[in-house]
């Protein structure tokens, strides 16, 4: 009966008296049933006849969020003290709350409610549907989602349609409502009936779109050098990670980890990533663990320790891995020779310098080097064409077509890892193999030959563009 025609999905409680449209307020019924019980409640319409006591017998196989709206006095319930328009237009989310009562404030005496209203998400949600306004950003595959959330600019389509809804507009979509639902319509109709602001509205909209550049704040950090003259220095972020290493060569490292935290890579005979650095322990706990993981993996290590020979009782094992001299933070000794040194994972900004024989030279300075007095020239004459940090925007050109993007990640041997200025979610979409979304990775060759250049763009998306370096 759903799948022949003989079903609707109505509004427990009238959609034109409540314009609720979420969940809890829609059941499955049959449309018979729907055209007697037109704009009323349920109680309305059947209470107090021998109908109501089947309806009452099925209550209880309802969620408590749908079962009171069938009681009779659930339309007082639901308007409470407020009138109709305000009720309306009042979203009951907590940062909705929150920011009403904020911008409330910008307003003395009189009546604030008329200045500051929040239109509920359903409402928006509906409209934003009828009015057509998802196809105006369909995916990178062409397909059109309710909201297409990879694109930032679906909150610039949500704002047109909050600004679009007025007291005015409220009034005449619960008098749409109330003629579709006496005619037996359903809540498609009802928001099909509702006409958009203006005629053309979809098209300008899209216009708008089509010339918006979304602005991203980018994170430089702080480095007080002031502050750290007098021991009150700021970071802008970890300066290394936790591990400290044993210097090996200006290759390799070495560190020591509990024997029982071992995993089966580390275990593992192979030539990369960290090794056991004793080769005789390496190759004898390989055989004792081999196929194992888990719980297994650390009940096989506790039985091998117990085992009598050379390395009974052990609890520690030393790890080998490369870490070259340039990605690490050395703490030197008494004598200045380094004994130990940490991984210096984050990195601060990536930079482009032209040598003098006119090659382009990339580097990276990390949060470390960063936080130093010292500055990184890679050769005296050495001319600086670029620094971006994390999160700016940049254009490139590609195929003489400007590109505005911004840095989601930076790479000495890399490049930079952009995302054009449009995506949303792009970290998590590039890692994702079954999305069609990767970053536009640039080496520091290809970046000068696209002509990249640092932008600036303000909070209402207004570009500032100083040209190719030259």
């Amino acid at each position: 009966m759903i799948f022949d025609g003989s079903c609707d999905i109505d509004h427990v409680l009238p959609y034109s008296r409540t314009l609720d449209d979420g969940f809890a307020n829609r059941t499955l019924c049959l449309k018979a049933f729907n055209r007697q019980k037109t704009n009323k409640t349920p109680w309305e319409v059947w209470g107090n006849t021998p109908q109501w006591e089947v309806i009452a017998a099925n209550l209880k196989n309802l969620p408590p969020n749908k079962a009171w709206r069938f009681a009779p006095d659930a339309m007082e319930r639901f308007e409470g003290e407020n009138d109709f328009t305000e009720r309306a237009l009042k979203d009951t989310q907590y940062l909705a709350r929150i920011a009403r009562t904020y911008l409330d404030a910008l307003y003395d005496g009189g009546d604030r409610r008329r200045h500051v209203y929040v239109v509920p998400g359903r409402m928006t949600e509906m409209l934003r549907r009828h009015w057509g306004l998802n196809s105006c950003l369909p995916d990178r595959d062409g397909a059109v989602k309710a909201k297409n959330r990879t694109d930032h600019r679906h909150h610039a389509i949500d704002a047109a349609v909050v600004a679009a809804i007025d007291h005015g507009l409220i009034m005449r979509i619960s008098k749409a409502a109330g003629r579709d639902e006496e005619g037996g319509k359903g809540a498609e109709d009802i928001a099909r009936s509702t006409p958009a602001p203006w005629d053309g509205f979809r098209a300008d909209i899209k216009a708008q779109l089509d010339k918006i550049i979304v602005s991203h704040r980018a994170d430089h950090g702080r480095i007080d050098r002031d502050g750290r003259k007098s021991g009150r220095d700021s970071t802008t972020g970890q300066l290394h990670n936790d591990t400290a290493y044993g210097i090996v060569d200006d290759q390799t490292v070495v560190s020591r980890t509990p024997l029982l935290s071992l995993k089966p890579g580390d275990i593992a005979l192979t030539t990369s990533g960290k090794n056991i650095r004793d080769a005789q322990l390496q190759k004898l706990l390989f055989l004792a663990t081999k196929g194992k993981e888990g719980k297994t993996l650390e009940a096989a290590l506790q039985e091998f320790a117990a085992q009598p020979g050379p390395y009974q009782g052990i609890r520690h094992v030393r790890l080998i891995e490369s870490l070259q001299s340039s990605a690490r933070v050395a703490i030197p000794d008494a004598a200045g020779v380094p004994f130990k040194a940490y991984k210096s994972d984050s990195n601060y900004c990536y930079e482009i310098w032209r040598m003098p024989d006119g090659k382009p030279k990339a580097q990276v300075i990390t949060t470390f080097e960063a936080h130093t007095d010292s500055t990184r020239r890679p050769h005296p004459a050495a001319k600086r064409l670029l620094r971006v940090f994390k999160r700016d925007m940049v254009i490139v050109e590609r195929d003489g077509v400007p590109m505005v993007c911004y840095v989601q990640k930076l790479d000495v041997a890399n490049g930079l890892y952009l995302a054009p200025h449009t995506e949303a979610n792009a970290d998590a979409r590039n890692r994702d193999k079954t999305d069609s979304f990767r970053f536009l990775q640039m080496a520091a060759g290809t970046l000068i030959k696209a002509k990249i250049r640092r932008v600036y763009v303000d909070e209402i998306g207004r570009l500032r563009d100083p040209g190719p370096a030259r």
